[in-house]
């Protein structure tokens, strides 16, 4: 889903890109590794070809916004010709074992094809949105909520029973099928599935605006950046496993980490690390603060050294 809304606003803009994504990648990778070393006592190099953890996604959001000019296509069988060479990719990349968390190689690959649909579908805009009226019309909504329900309840139901079989590792997108210990198969069946609730998921969403979910979804970098600061922590301190109900918990601790870090000042307050241009602003601000400071130091000396010439009143 990630991926496909990336798509759906991606342009190929250099300045964009080095200024919105790889100056806050930078940034973010600095304060994550120095993060777990302090706090979290780990011992981890200050490197920044291996994202860390969450910035594997801004990470492959750079490699994809580089990607584009490669990828144009002004007909439906060019765009159905780059989507089946990006999901063979998708596929393929799972017999590499080399192609892993180093440069995120692995996941740039295997999510690529959501991406680029994300980015042709704006080229379909006027049809896609034919596609969902008719979709979101009151009978089919009543029809796939109903089938949307029975695909996840049979999905509960074979997770259930085959939980000591299933690798949550499948699912990442990191590792190879000699490493994870699945095949093309499984992974196709993922994508597929992956592609079919994407589909599902644009046909019932609302038009209108939510309350308190479209403010959250305006200012979704300051919540993707900084909630892990403190998922990383809650998980050191394993503080879901010491709760009664640790889906409630994670649900309760999701739903305030989006309140807070989704916030007008919160953004204000990290908007310097967000963008490059927010941040050049903000040590432009800096400059012009030191100077207002130097001159009115140098103001007092002068003063000071006037009532010394002069003697002090009084």
């Amino acid at each position: 889903m990630f991926a496909f809304v990336s798509g759906v606003f991606a342009k190929f803009d250099p300045a964009r890109i080095r200024g919105r994504m790889i100056y806050p990648y930078l940034i973010f990778q600095t304060l994550y590794i120095c993060y777990a070393n302090i706090v979290l006592g780990k011992e981890t190099d200050l490197q920044y070809t291996t994202p860390y953890w969450l910035l594997w996604y801004l990470f492959a959001t750079v490699a994809w916004n580089l990607a584009l000019p490669l990828v144009q296509a002004r007909n439906m069988k060019a765009k159905a010709a780059m989507l089946l060479m990006a999901f063979a990719a998708a596929v393929m990349i799972g017999y590499d074992n080399r192609a892993g968390y180093y440069l995120s190689v692995s996941r740039i690959v295997e999510f690529f094809p959501f991406f680029l649909m994300g980015y042709y579908s704006r080229g379909m805009r006027e049809s896609t949105k034919r596609l969902i009226g008719a979709v979101q019309s009151h009978r089919l909504k009543i029809f796939l909520a109903a089938f949307c329900t029975l695909f996840i309840c049979l999905a509960v139901g074979v997770i259930s029973s085959n939980e000591e079989d299933i690798r949550s590792v499948w699912l990442y997108g990191s590792s190879s099928y000699d490493n994870g210990d699945y095949g093309w198969r499984l992974r196709s069946v993922c994508m597929a599935v992956a592609t079919a609730w994407l589909g599902f998921f644009l046909a019932v969403i609302p038009v209108k605006r939510v309350p308190f979910l479209s403010a959250a979804g305006a200012h979704t970098m300051t919540v993707y950046l900084l909630h892990g600061f403190f998922i990383r922590l809650l998980k050191e301190e394993r503080f879901f496993s010491k709760m009664e109900n640790p889906v409630m918990a994670a649900f309760l601790v999701t739903c305030a980490l989006i309140a807070v870090l989704s916030a007008k000042p919160i953004q204000k307050l990290f908007g310097p690390f967000l963008s490059l241009e927010e941040g050049r602003r903000a040590l432009g601000r800096l400059r012009a603060a030191g100077a207002e400071s130097r001159r009115c130091m140098e103001y007092a000396v002068r003063l000071r050294a006037r009532w010394s010439r002069r003697g002090r009143p009084g």
